[in-house]
């Protein structure tokens, strides 16, 4: 999320060093993913150490949650590639994601439920993580 000099930085770094967040810093980061429209794999995976990084702190921001799960299910089900669902590749990526930086904190369950009820079909190693409904 931006080069090391870029502003966003210094919100990811107050973050990172607090292990808090609160509504105007999501706003800040809300902003930045926004400016293309686009959410990438680089950016997720920053968002993904955000929400490790809060642990449990992640409950004092509602605002984090849904960014959070909005922006993550934007990239692995609403994508040009096969919109509706999560394919190998993404589901392969998530699953990685979530072996590396999971924590199970009310976001991140958030977000596994989200996935079970948007996309019609999860594919790849992330299909092993999510239980059925």
């Amino acid at each position: 999320m931006g080069s090391a000099n870029h502003p966003v930085r210094n919100v990811l770094n107050e973050i990172f060093d607090s292990c808090s967040i609160n509504a105007e810093q999501v706003k800040y980061l809300e902003d930045f993913v926004r400016q293309d429209w686009v959410i990438d794999k680089n950016e997720a995976e920053q968002l993904l150490r955000v929400n490790h990084a809060l642990n449990q702190n992640d409950e004092s921001c509602p605002e984090w949650s849904a960014f959070f799960v909005t922006s993550i299910s934007r990239l692995i089900i609403f994508d040009m590639n096969s919109p509706g669902e999560i394919d190998a590749d993404e589901g392969d990526w998530m699953a990685s994601m979530l072996d590396k930086y999971s924590i199970g904190n009310k976001s991140e369950k958030q977000l596994m439920l989200e996935i079970q009820k948007l996309a019609s079909s999860i594919k790849g190693k992330l299909s092993d993580q999510i239980q059925p409904n």
